[in-house]
């Protein structure tokens, strides 16, 4: 996955201790959430297992995420079923950058 690989590269060359912290983490819960896309059946099951991956410090705004975590984890849950075209992995990438700002957002104002 374009996404995965592209986190990894960029948190060996992050020269800041934060990002580059964060970004490892982002690998962890993206291979976890791949992880959970594998085992689920259904696009709404993968909705509710995969939602509460640590997003937030404790998961306790992730809530707050849902309408811009839903895209990112429905492109997602399609690439790891089969959908591995050009195409989604640019949606992925596009979705990822909205949920990310998204969360960037309410993470700021958890510090």
């Amino acid at each position: 996955m374009k996404l995965l690989s592209m986190m990894r590269e960029r948190a060996g060359q992050e020269e800041s201790y934060f990002q580059a912290a964060l970004l490892r983490e982002d690998v962890q819960r993206l291979e976890k959430l791949c992880t959970i896309a594998e085992a689920c059946e259904t696009l709404e099951q993968f909705h509710k297992d995969g939602l509460y991956v640590g997003w937030t410090q404790g998961d306790l705004r992730t809530g707050e995420l849902k309408e811009a975590l839903s895209p990112f984890m429905e492109v997602f849950y399609a690439y790891v079923h089969g959908d591995k075209t050009p195409a989604r992995e640019e949606e992925i990438l596009r979705t990822w950058a909205a949920f990310n700002q998204q969360r960037m957002k309410i993470l700021v104002h958890c510090l």
